[in-house]
């Protein structure tokens, strides 16, 4: 079965879907959502997702409470949370409370509603300032087709926006995400590659011939990508040696870069293993926003067997 190609590839994504569970850990993402939504003249649709209620006191002992004694529904309850925390500007936003298993409703009701982005928040642990993704997050980055932003930062415009690369198909997609839905942001590729046998790096005629072999490799690459002449021009291009998660990571520290993009294969199941866990690793210690673009089922391509 050949699926059509998503509509973001086209511009930027028309109906966002915000995944909170209320917690302030949410509350960036719920801010960031709202600003791309007004920014893209995107419609808004806000998800929460309610656990199955066991209740020990169970729907018929609760029938049989006075009425001032009986719990307030819990999706009315939720929704009066939501439209308080969205405030004034949002009032236009569409509120869904759906009871089930968070990733899975999440990524129904994505379907649902034909969504192009999935925002959604991330714990941090503040004692030791490292990030965890929690099920539900990891659950979507391995499954969803939809593009999906994993929100760290304070809400503020995003300047540069850097795009990690290794040549591949799947990296091919997330340059055009970028640049379709950041199209006056300046864009930063980096590919980070390592030497797999240390003891060449004190041949420095290795490291020439290594480095020469990046650089053609990114130069078809760029040739090969949807940008137009003048995002070409325009767009820096950083080749590092070095492990690329922390490469990643060390950039966006020095440079103030709040938003990573990076390409994770279209078949369920390889998060962990294309792009080594070298995606999972940027998710978890990236200190800004990470934009996951899922390669297209329909683009039938693989890419290179080579990992950054």
């Amino acid at each position: 079965m050949v699926m059509n190609k998503p509509s973001w590839t086209h511009g930027p994504p028309k109906t966002i879907l915000l995944a909170t569970d209320l917690s302030s850990r949410c509350d960036r993402a719920m801010d960031r959502a709202a600003h791309l939504a007004k920014m893209w003249g995107a419609r808004l649709v806000v998800l929460n997702v309610l656990e199955p209620d066991y209740d020990l006191a169970g729907p018929a002992r609760t029938a049989d409470l006075p009425s001032w004694r009986r719990p307030p529904e819990r999706e009315a309850v939720v929704a009066a949370q939501v439209r308080r925390d969205l405030g004034e500007d949002l009032q236009g936003a569409e509120i869904r409370i759906v009871e089930g298993v968070a990733a899975a409703t999440i990524e129904a009701v994505a379907r649902d509603i034909d969504a192009e982005l999935i925002v959604t928040g991330i714990a941090r642990d503040e004692t030791f300032g490292r990030y965890f993704l929690g099920s539900t997050v990891e659950r979507l980055a391995r499954q969803t087709p939809v593009p999906l932003l994993i929100v760290k930062s304070r809400l503020r415009p995003y300047g540069e926006v850097l795009v990690a690369t290794d040549f591949s198909s799947p990296s091919q997609h997330a340059l055009t995400a970028a640049a379709r839905f950041f199209p006056r942001a300046p864009l930063t590729l980096l590919h980070a590659w390592e030497i797999p046998f240390k003891g060449f790096l004190d041949r420095p005629d290795f490291q020439r011939e290594w480095t020469a072999m990046e650089k053609e490799g990114c130069d078809a690459f760029v040739a090969q990508s949807r940008l137009s002449q003048a995002q070409r021009r325009d767009l820096q291009v950083l080749l590092e040696h070095g492990a690329p998660d922390m490469i990643v990571r060390t950039y966006m520290g020095d440079k103030g870069v709040d938003l990573v993009v990076v390409g994770t294969h279209g078949r369920s199941g390889v998060f962990d293993v294309r792009l080594g866990g070298t995606a999972k690793r940027i998710l978890q210690s990236a200190p800004g926003d990470v934009l996951l673009i899922r390669e297209p089922l329909s683009s039938g391509a693989s890419g290179p067997t080579r990992q950054p």
